[in-house]
């Protein structure tokens, strides 16, 4: 099972050494709103902005795994809603339907690692 973004908030948090009280005055909530998040009885913040204000203070490198899971356990706490880091992305003209041809094409995990691989190897435009 998937860690919940409370949970992971908790572990990368632990993982730097910082006390709650610590952390929650360094991203500018009180540590009673900090503690309600890790036990999930809060939703992360929706603003991209500052998930990635927290996700900087935690160590997190954009771009790496963890970041990914973080975005990514914060969007599942409000299913059915893209992470924050890529909703911007829905915009886009193009997005839905490239969407729609993974699903039509009913690519696998691997065929989609491929396709993402692909995309990574081309040279920045």
């Amino acid at each position: 099972m998937q860690p919940t973004y409370g949970q992971l908030l908790k572990e990368f948090r632990l993982a730097i050494g910082l006390g709650q009280i610590q952390f929650a005055a360094m991203i500018g909530l009180k540590p009673s709103n900090l503690s309600a998040i890790e036990h999930d009885r809060r939703n992360p913040p929706e603003d991209p902005e500052r998930l990635k204000e927290i996700a900087r203070a935690l160590g997190l490198e954009e771009g790496s795994s963890d970041w990914t899971r973080f975005f990514d356990a914060a969007a599942a706490s409000r299913a059915g809603e893209l992470p924050a880091d890529v909703r911007h992305l829905a915009q886009r003209k193009l997005v839905p339907v490239l969407l729609r041809t993974i699903d039509d094409k009913q690519l696998n995990d691997d065929e989609l690692a491929a396709l993402i691989a692909d995309i990574e190897s081309r040279p920045q435009a």
